[in-house]
């Protein structure tokens, strides 16, 4: 009824519901697109773990000793070694793409390891591709350390010594490697899910920012402001209000999906992600406001969107670390909402950590919704009351 508390809120909501169903489009950015986005990237990363990444081999000893290697480097499941009859042979392999390194097995190899002589294994890698290399020199060294171990074992048995005693003086201090926090070390966890929230911000700001930014493009603020009352907060609100819902059903499909369907559950505080959740989409719909409100101009909105969205997972630290980068850099990451989110979502999916030690990102992303929030808020209580700032591209 007209004068009820609820009339505005109410017909706010039925306003933008009856927006978005006019609009395809608006609505496909709030459901179809980011879940094929969303379904497209976890099939990128559905893999878990790289596997079968080809390396060339270059044989120049041709020994029992060489087809040993050659055999433990296709039994390691992430090589997929291939045999190169030149040099110039690897090399073309290598700069057409078709593998990512080479191994270099030395001539008369298999003489020498008889005879107790040091021998080298080459491994040169195309160090353009960090995170196939790194993972590929890994695997080399193992199995190069797993030979070598076991001729020296071989050459020491003949000398006389015993197994246990010939394993000590072969490796007097040993290292136990221990995985904390994704034991497996799939990808999934550690690379897809945070991407997956990655996109998702990106459509929370796009959502926001739309969906204001039509009203002052179309001049159509006197009929958004009506239907609220002329109660700009109000407006506001109802406005963000159907992107925060849909958006937060997204974000429990993520947990859902990850946690009940792929065996990936919350081992720390499920409150800590629940909050951050929240103040995640609440912060980025203040920030999409915010850059609409202060441009005047949807198409300016749009293009610092990109400028903030599209690379914060670039500097939130997922692929190189935070305290590597420059100061400058880092000053950037820690302003961005999404940096201390993925923080808390490290140190609380994975990491097992309780509540206490995400109250500090907890309380950036309820700073980060306050202020973006109040400036949004500030700045369209003027600009609504300035017609001729309307109808701006």
């Amino acid at each position: 009824m007209p004068g009820s508390a609820s009339s505005p809120w109410s017909a706010s909501l039925a306003r933008e519901w009856a927006r978005l169903r006019a609009d395809r489009w608006d609505l496909a950015m709030l459901g179809w697109i980011p879940l094929a986005l969303y379904l497209l990237t976890w099939w990128i990363f559905s893999a878990g773990l790289a596997r079968d990444l080809p390396l060339v081999v270059r044989d120049l000893d041709h020994s029992a000793e060489s087809r040993s290697l050659v055999r433990m480097l296709d039994q390691s499941p992430g090589l997929k070694p291939v045999l190169a009859a030149s040099d110039a042979e690897a090399l073309a392999q290598l700069r057409a793409g078709r593998a990512f390194g080479i191994v270099s097995i030395p001539a008369r190899m298999g003489e020498r390891l008889a005879r107790g002589e040091h021998v080298t294994v080459g491994w040169a890698y195309n160090a353009q591709y960090p995170s196939h290399t790194g993972a590929m020199t890994r695997d080399v060294r193992a199995v190069v350390a797993t030979m070598s171990a076991g001729a020296e074992l071989q050459g020491r048995a003949r000398r006389g010594a015993a197994g246990v005693q010939a394993m000590q003086q072969v490796e007097p201090v040993a290292t136990r490697p221990m995985a904390l926090f994704n034991e497996s070390g799939s990808i999934l966890p550690s690379l897809a899910l945070p991407a997956l929230w990655s996109l998702l911000h990106i459509f929370v700001t796009l959502a926001a920012l739309t969906a204001v930014g039509r009203e002052l493009r179309n001049a159509t603020v006197p009929d958004w402001l009506h239907a609220a009352d002329d109660r700009l907060g109000v407006a506001l609100l109802a406005k963000l209000a159907i992107p925060f819902g849909v958006f937060l059903l997204q974000g429990a499909l993520l947990v859902l999906v990850f946690g009940a369907l792929l065996g990936w559950p919350i081992l720390g505080s499920a409150l800590a992600m629940m909050l951050g959740s929240v103040l995640l989409v609440t912060a980025y719909l203040a920030l999409g406001a915010c850059l609409v409100a202060w441009s005047g101009s949807l198409r300016s909105a749009l293009s610092a969107c990109a400028f903030i969205t599209a690379p914060a997972f670039a500097f939130s630290g997922q692929g190189f670390p935070m305290l590597a980068m420059p100061g400058a850099a880092r000053a950037w990451a820690e302003v961005l909402p999404l940096t201390h989110f993925l923080g808390l979502l490290n140190n609380t999916w994975l990491g097992g950590a309780p509540l206490r030690y995400g109250l500090g990102a907890l309380a950036a992303l309820a700073l980060f919704t306050a202020g973006f929030g109040a400036a949004a808020y500030l700045r369209l209580r003027a600009r609504v009351r300035q017609p001729d700032s309307w109808g701006g591209t």
